[in-house]
């Protein structure tokens, strides 16, 4: 195995684990990383097919995350809109959108 093919595979487990852990912005240095040099075109037959394989599992990963993520905005958007469907019932007012919040 040449020192190109185990960077590329360091960099890949270590960016894999980062996605387990819910890392993501380290998970996107590390696939930068990867990807600069033009060290990909050098890997071998061997490596490639381990990357590639790896590289399916993360995009299932990432498609999970996004679902699971839209999932709990839509959610929570449910749950505002009955909140301040209550509040207004109550005699209350709607509640404040978060950017002004931020500017207090």
């Amino acid at each position: 195995m040449t020192a190109i093919d185990r960077l590329l595979e360091q960099l890949t487990r270590e960016a894999l684990e980062a996605a387990k852990e819910g890392k993501w912005d380290q998970v996107a240095k590390l696939y930068d990383r990867r990807a600069s040099g033009g060290q990909l075109e050098q890997a071998s037959p061997e490596i490639a097919r381990k990357l590639v394989k790896w590289d399916q599992w993360l995009i299932a990963r990432t498609r999970e995350v996004q679902a699971a993520t839209q999932q709990n905005l839509v959610e929570v958007q449910d749950r505002r809109r009955k909140l301040d469907i209550l509040k207004r019932q109550w005699g209350g007012t709607a509640s404040v959108q978060a950017r002004h919040l931020l500017s207090v």
